[in-house]
């Protein structure tokens, strides 16, 4: 047998430096600076606050859940706001070109132009009035 005892327990080492310092460290510090050590060795499962813990790492998964389906959402609406700015420009173009187009071919030189090619032409002499009075009205329907 080896001359180690068994049933004595070793002292921590932190309670040696402890002692040396004289001073002893709060059990707030201890449990704080113990952290990641029990995250690591997954010690902090088995207490009653892991519980706690595990709850709001739930619901902060869950809010950035929300907050990259939101910023996508909103990334998507900004594309098709653009896309339809854009279709809406156009479209406008289109209206003032074909406004123009049509404000030319309505003058009456245009007009002209397009009937004298069809046989038509303009009428250079004034308009004549007719007048009939009712003896001639009644004289025509006899």
């Amino acid at each position: 047998m080896s001359g180690k005892n068994i049933l004595k327990p070793k002292p921590k080492i932190k309670e040696e430096k402890e002692k040396k310092a004289g001073f002893k460290v709060p059990e707030q510090a201890k449990t704080v600076l113990s952290a990641p050590k029990d995250i690591i060795s997954g010690d902090f499962i088995e207490g009653k606050e892991s519980v706690k813990i595990i709850q709001l790492l739930i619901w902060l998964t869950f809010l950035g859940f929300l907050y990259i389906t939101n910023n996508y959402w909103a990334e998507e609406k900004i594309r098709r706001i653009n896309k339809e700015e854009k279709a809406l420009k156009e479209m406008r173009y289109k209206y003032i070109s074909t406004k123009s187009k049509l404000m030319t071919m309505s003058r009456q030189s245009e007009v002209v132009k397009r009937l004298e090619s069809k046989g038509y032409h303009e009428n250079k002499e004034p308009l004549k009035v007719i007048k009939i009075t009712k003896e001639d009205l009644k004289s025509m329907k006899k």
